[in-house]
């Protein structure tokens, strides 16, 4: 990766943002609802608010024409867009030319060319991986770095934003993310573990940190407490402790025990490896604290932001003791919500999925929220309902528009590796059917035409088809 070239395009940023400030302009930040956009805009709001700049700050589903159309209603005279914008730079273009806009942003963009009043901080197109190198987050924490150098103290919260973006889902961190992580290291305010990657370190018994774990999934225990209590007692540890508690020879044997019966129970290299890596935890957070634990955090700030309350998670970011308890109420009933979305996809997999030759396309109606369908496709590979090398794209209805279908679609490195880019697919899909879509190579989203399900099943297959040969012949 250039990682000056990165850096040069965000002092353009900065200075660009700077002369506003000096202006007395108000600063309009349009950011993402899951915990990667929250954190963003947190970080923009603090490192704003410190150099004196008022600012007034959105979490949105997306860029739409309809948020685009009600910017440019706006009197604002400059936007910051952050963890989105990359792919809608052609609308962002046509609307808002009389603004300055800038985006902060690590998705793939559009080729198109930005606007001259308009810039892109994006690492993508100067080499990063857009889904392991930098997230979201981390590209505003050095939007923020740049700014003012005091702005290192919000590293934190920038890599609470990199988990909640699994930007180390296969164990540990990589690219611009472990310089954010040194910075934290060197302020004390966060520490790097090798630890046990599951959600409720902080806050559940090990009987349930167990029997709900997703990614990756507990053969023979994920799904059940029961079982999960048996396992736990047979080896002497009481199911009732939580993960903290456990002194660091504790930790280590029930590492080596859960390993053993993963590889005894035919798990895969990915699914163990997963199991046990990089967490990040911080001291300004007491233990046992969600806060204290980066993946917890995140699951938090995805609760706010899912229910529609992303704002509520900004605050929670800035330190926000009664927003903290607000969110801490939504965020049981956001894991218990993902609980009842993984027993129905057992339970109907087999009878509502539509396979072909280069993907799994589920539409599950109501009975996933709309918001959960990309923790669903993850859920249903993790549960081996899926082949991993072949995509999983989950729709639902959405509440927005009953003609509407929402979408979203995941893999893993094994199917990567035989040339899918699910971003790409589900744009040139989205294009043909009517539709919006885009994102990763791994991980992307999609808005149709409910009445072109149809039609979407047989066309993503052809497409997911074409790349894979397109892959072959290359080789």
């Amino acid at each position: 990766m250039d990682k000056e070239g990165f850096l040069d395009k965000t002092r353009e940023a900065v200075e660009t943002v700077r002369i506003h400030i000096e202006l007395g302009h108000t600063i309009r930040i349009i950011s993402h609802r899951d915990a990667d956009g929250i954190t963003a805009g947190a970080i923009l709001v603090k490192a704003l608010s410190r150099e004196g700049a008022k600012v007034h700050v959105s979490i949105v589903k997306q860029v739409s024409e309809e948020l685009v159309k009600q910017l440019k209603d706006e009197d604002y005279r400059i936007v910051i867009f952050s963890d989105l914008g990359s792919g809608s730079i052609s609308l962002i273009k046509e609307h808002l030319s009389d603004r300055t806009v800038v985006i902060l942003d690590h998705h793939p963009p559009e080729t198109t060319e930005t606007h001259e009043k308009h810039i892109l901080v994006n690492p993508v197109p100067f080499g990063a991986n857009s889904v392991r190198d930098l997230s979201g987050s981390g590209v505003t924490y050095f939007f923020a770095k740049e700014l003012n150098e005091r702005n290192k103290d919000l590293a934190y919260i920038a890599i609470v934003g990199a988990v909640g973006d699994m930007q180390e889902n296969d164990g540990v961190f990589h690219g611009m993310n472990l310089e954010i992580i040194e910075d934290g290291k060197s302020l004390g305010i966060l520490e790097v573990r090798k630890e046990l990657r599951l959600f409720g370190r902080e806050t559940r018994p090990l009987y349930q940190m167990l029997a709900y774990a997703t990614n990756p999934e507990i053969p023979e225990i994920t799904g059940d407490e029961r079982k999960a209590m048996e396992w736990l007692r047979n080896k002497g540890f009481n199911p009732d402790k939580k993960y903290w508690e456990l002194s660091e020879e504790e930790k280590k044997r029930l590492h080596d025990l859960l390993v053993i019966h993963m590889i005894k129970h035919g798990a895969g290299k990915e699914d163990i490896d997963k199991l046990i890596g990089d967490v990040v935890i911080s001291p300004l957070y007491p233990e046992g604290d969600p806060r204290h634990e980066a993946r917890e955090f995140a699951t938090l700030l995805n609760a706010t932001g899912r229910l529609n309350l992303g704002n509520l998670g900004v605050a929670v970011c800035l330190g926000d003791e009664e927003a903290f308890k607000k969110a801490m109420k939504m965020v049981e009933d956001y894991k218990r919500e993902q609980i009842e979305a993984r027993k129905w996809l057992i339970q109907n997999w087999s009878s509502e999925v539509w396979e072909g030759e280069n993907v799994y396309v589920l539409y599950v109606g109501n009975n996933i929220r709309d918001t959960l369908v990309g923790i669903a496709a993850s859920m249903a590979i993790n549960a081996g309902l899926a082949k991993p090398e072949k995509p999983v794209i989950v729709f639902a209805d959405t509440p927005e528009d009953p003609n509407l279908l929402k979408g979203s679609a995941r893999t893993t490195e094994k199917a990567l590796a035989k040339g899918y880019h699910l971003g790409e697919a589900l744009r040139k899909a989205a294009e043909i059917v009517g539709g919006e879509g885009g994102g990763h190579a791994i991980a992307a989203g999609i808005r149709i035409p409910k009445a072109r399900l149809a039609e979407f099943r047989k066309l993503i297959d052809r497409l997911l088809g074409e790349q894979v040969k397109g892959n072959e012949d290359q080789g």
